[in-house]
């Protein structure tokens, strides 16, 4: 693997989601090997390949949904091997999913108050029974909090909304806050569910696939916003996406994976001039179209 591949230890240390020596396998099939990433404050990093390429499998690995065969997942810090999503989210990592996942029968407003409510929900130390009984505890306590309407709940509903209200207005949505998430057109029920993400106080954000199904003048507008995001919110984003000019477009380093395997890393320019990736993903064609030498 070449010395681009490889992560500096001043790096690692910096690094809000870490990966090293990543490897997960099902059954006879790895599906992902060797993979390492490191994403700081203020990143933006692309992950591309061709479909099958273990891109999603990577993100489900990062969050939780999969424990890896092999190598480690840090999150801030903490090695979070065989943790639960919620837990890992609650550590400051959130995504998107390929295809939308909304609440599609809550009003805009009210998905994005159950992420703002959620990020205070469980502390992610430990899921032993301590853990539990205080979960349990503070639920039976919130519970009645809610029946009777006691102020202090009622300031928190105000502070909860205030909170979405004000992702709403971010993300463009402002004018949707009270319609159900299923009646919304569909770039902006992608809006919506990057807003959920974000109700969660993340300090990494995923985003699997946010351009899919958009058309031109919303992939533009897209690009905007991404790089809004990642300064106004001060994160670090990762993108899977294969609309190759958004990806060229906003991102400052993109990992290519093919088979499982990294066979790229490097900024746009490098790797859209990369044979590997032109001969795995990319094509001569696309080559021949925006420029560049192999």
């Amino acid at each position: 693997m070449s010395a681009a591949l490889q992560t500096t230890p001043e790096q690692a240390g910096e690094a809000l989601l870490e990966t090293d020596g990543v490897s997960i396998q099902f059954g006879g099939l790895r599906a992902l090997t060797d993979f390492r990433l490191a994403i700081r404050k203020g990143d933006l990093q692309g992950l591309i390949g061709p479909n099958g390429a273990g891109k999603t499998t990577a993100f489900n690995v990062l969050t939780g949904v999969y424990r890896p065969t092999q190598g480690s997942v840090r999150v801030a810090g903490q090695r979070v091997n065989g943790w639960l999503p919620h837990q890992i989210n609650h550590l400051g990592l959130a995504r998107t999913f390929q295809n939308i996942r909304l609440f599609r029968s809550l009003s805009t407003l009210d998905n994005v108050k159950v992420a703002c409510r959620a990020q205070g929900a469980l502390n992610p130390e430990g899921v032993g029974l301590g853990t539990k009984m205080r979960a349990a505890v503070r639920n039976y306590r919130d519970w009645w909090r809610a029946m009777l309407l006691t102020p202090g709940f009622l300031e928190e509903e105000r502070d909860l909304t205030r909170q979405a209200e004000r992702l709403l207005e971010v993300m463009g949505l402002s004018h949707r806050r009270d319609e159900e998430a299923r009646n919304l057109p569909y770039g902006e029920q992608r809006r919506l569910e990057i807003a959920r993400a974000l109700g969660t106080r993340p300090k990494v954000l995923l985003l699997d696939e946010p351009a899919a199904g958009m058309n031109t003048r919303e992939k533009a507008d897209l690009m905007v916003l991404i790089r809004k995001l990642r300064d106004e919110f001060s994160l670090g984003i990762l993108v899977i996406e294969h609309d190759m000019k958004l990806v060229m477009g906003i991102c400052e380093q993109i990992t290519v994976l093919d088979h499982g395997e990294t066979i790229a890393r490097g900024a746009p320019e490098q790797v859209r001039s990369d044979r590997k990736v032109i001969e795995a993903y990319l094509g001569d064609n696309y080559l021949e179209t925006h420029g560049g030498a192999a």
